[in-house]
């Protein structure tokens, strides 16, 4: 399951993933932040906010969620992972070469450092 929440006022959204993320967990968000940036434009910000990672259900749910950042990157500002996980520090490295958005990791109790950054 992956919950999401739009801190409208901020542009921002903020994914908190409970288990191993599904397909349908993807495509349910996706259409959560499609209309915003129709009407809105880019997202200032994204904050994957876990404890911990439990990471994908199936091979497929890794497929959508790559096709996910495929479609949405360049739609997004920043991104920043609030994890004590190693699995999240270790991506967050990866995807930044990759992607436009500026990805940065911070520890599971920065969690407002992380909404500060992402503000601005």
């Amino acid at each position: 399951m992956l919950n999401h929440e739009l801190v409208h006022d901020l542009g921002i959204f903020v994914l908190s993933p409970a288990g191993p993320l599904e397909t349908a967990d993807i495509k349910e968000f996706a259409r959560r932040v499609d209309p915003y940036i129709e009407r809105y434009g880019d997202l200032k910000g994204m904050m994957i906010y876990t404890e911990t990672f439990s990471g994908w259900k199936d091979i497929a749910s890794i497929g959508s969620h790559i096709r996910f950042i495929k479609e949405h990157h360049r739609s997004v500002a920043k991104v920043a992972t609030v994890s004590d996980s190693k699995l999240l520090s270790w991506l967050q490295r990866l995807i930044g070469f990759f992607v436009r958005p500026k990805v940065r990791h911070f520890a599971f109790s920065e969690e407002a450092a992380a909404l500060e950054w992402l503000k601005y």
